[in-house]
């Protein structure tokens, strides 16, 4: 069975369809997801994430950690638990 050129076009304006419909969805999810972390940010500004956002949400920061050098754990400031450790 070979596939005829009408049916070829309809499958492709399908998929294209459903494409276009999920492109659309997914960009008004983003929209709404960006107005409630908006709302409950509660400041309404647009400055990036740096030091003064780190108390916005768990999801939005990042932890600074460093390698210990006596047993190369790593830590996020506090003492990895091992003697002798200097962090």
């Amino acid at each position: 069975m070979i596939p005829s050129l009408p049916k070829l076009l309809g499958l492709i304006a399908i998929i294209w369809v459903v494409w276009t419909v999920f492109r659309i969805y997914e960009t008004r999810q983003a929209a709404i997801r960006a107005q409630q972390a908006k709302d409950v940010d509660g400041s309404g500004d647009d400055a990036p994430h740096g030091a003064a956002g780190r108390d916005r949400s768990d999801a939005d920061h990042s932890v600074d950690l460093r390698e210990c050098k006596i047993c190369g754990a790593w830590v996020s400031g506090e003492n990895c638990g091992r003697e002798n450790c200097p962090y």
